[in-house]
């Protein structure tokens, strides 16, 4: 006759058999669902065997399912930048949690086809045994957005090259207008043709810029890193803007007092001449009262110029756009009827002076209350010989 002791250890053993089999019911649905996503996924031990690694990665490299189990990662995933240089993946497997990096602008080498990715990384931590811990990496292709991006920029390098030679004739004619002592235009027609070669420069300027960002982008543009004097760059850069100044009534001022004159820098004195002129003279345009500085000055192993201004300031909400490409906050966007502007300018700033070694910045006292607009060169110092 069964007992009630026998039952109860039956119930028992059915109860763990049930919650074993949908814990294993579980297990195979998270790894269907790891195995089929979109993105590329696979895991690595600590001695950096493959432990995982799903469909996804198994079309982007051609290889058959399951033969990269038990690899070393280095001999599967194989990872470079745009210009060929390796990258070890292993470096950044269980890395603290705040440390994990995220990747880009990386490509992962195919027998398929070589693809744009991005690479994140997470820690799975074992909470019986730290070597039974495992490193968890997705990678995304972003081949799309990455050729998409190329053939806007290819396009826009093409557009500016062919902007560039009828804008080019268009100024030619407007100067030989304006200057024309035979048969000089009537006052009205002066004004007309004046604003007609203003509204010309502008969109000079702009495709000026478009072509140097194209560059930029394209690794194409050499810079002409030496010493120089930094404050006789400075005063032939920004002649002329004083008399602008005047022109609207406001203040205009260089201070360089706490700085030798003879002080070096180590700098491309042609783009840092660009970027000095055009933050002068954002800062001169969207000024309508009281005054515009130009502060040198020491700061550690380089130099701060920060131009200061009076003028309308940026909104809390538009300062993440700046230095980013056509980034315009909506008060310069409401003047740029007036003022023009491609929102090019800051992003190239940006560009030039990090690439000569600098940073940039912006802070503000306050809503409406001006700008302050900063950039860092470094000094010349042995370093550099």
């Amino acid at each position: 006759m069964p007992t009630d002791t026998y039952s109860d250890e039956q119930n028992i053993a059915q109860q763990i058999y049930q919650r074993n089999r949908e814990l294993l019911q579980e297990r195979r649905r998270a790894e269907d669902l790891l195995f089929n996503v979109s993105e590329g996924v696979f895991a690595v031990d600590k001695e950096f065997k493959i432990t995982i690694f799903n469909n996804r990665l198994n079309m982007m490299l051609g290889l058959p399912e399951g033969t990269a189990l038990g690899k070393d990662v280095d001999d599967v995933i194989i990872l470079e930048t745009e210009k060929g240089v390796p990258v070890d993946i292993k470096q950044y497997c269980f890395l603290p949690p705040q440390k994990m990096p995220i990747l880009t602008d990386l490509v992962l080498k195919s027998p398929v086809n070589d693809f744009f990715v991005k690479v994140m990384f997470s820690y799975i931590k074992s909470e019986k045994d730290e070597e039974d811990s495992e490193c968890l990496v997705t990678i995304s292709d972003v081949t799309k957005e990455i050729m998409l991006d190329k053939t806007k920029d290819d396009f826009l390098s093409l557009a500016s090259h062919e902007l560039r030679t009828p804008l080019t004739i268009i100024k030619s004619y407007l100067w030989m207008l304006l200057n024309d002592q035979k048969s000089p235009l009537g006052d009205q027609q002066k004004t007309y043709a004046e604003r007609t070669a203003a509204s010309t420069e502008t969109m000079i300027a702009m495709v000026n810029d478009m072509l140097n960002i194209s560059r930029l982008e394209q690794g194409k543009l050499n810079f002409n890193l030496k010493a120089g004097k930094i404050i006789s760059s400075i005063q032939d850069g920004l002649t002329g803007f004083d008399l602008k100044a005047k022109e609207k009534n406001i203040g205009f001022k260089i201070d360089f007092s706490t700085l030798p004159l003879e002080t070096d820098a180590y700098y491309d004195d042609d783009k840092f001449k660009e970027c000095i002129v055009n933050l002068v003279g954002n800062a001169i345009k969207f000024t309508k009262e009281g005054e515009v500085k130009v502060n040198v000055e020491n700061a550690g192993n380089y130099i701060k110029i920060s131009i200061i201004d009076t003028g309308v300031g940026i909104s809390p909400e538009d300062v993440p756009q700046l230095f980013q490409k056509f980034g315009k906050g909506q008060r310069s966007y409401e003047k740029s009827e007036i003022t023009g502007g491609s929102g090019l300018g800051l992003y190239i700033v940006k560009i030039y002076i990090e690439a000569m070694g600098g940073e940039v910045g912006y802070s503000s006292p306050g809503d409406f209350k001006g700008s302050v607009f900063w950039i860092t060169v470094p000094k010349f110092t042995q370093i550099h010989v």
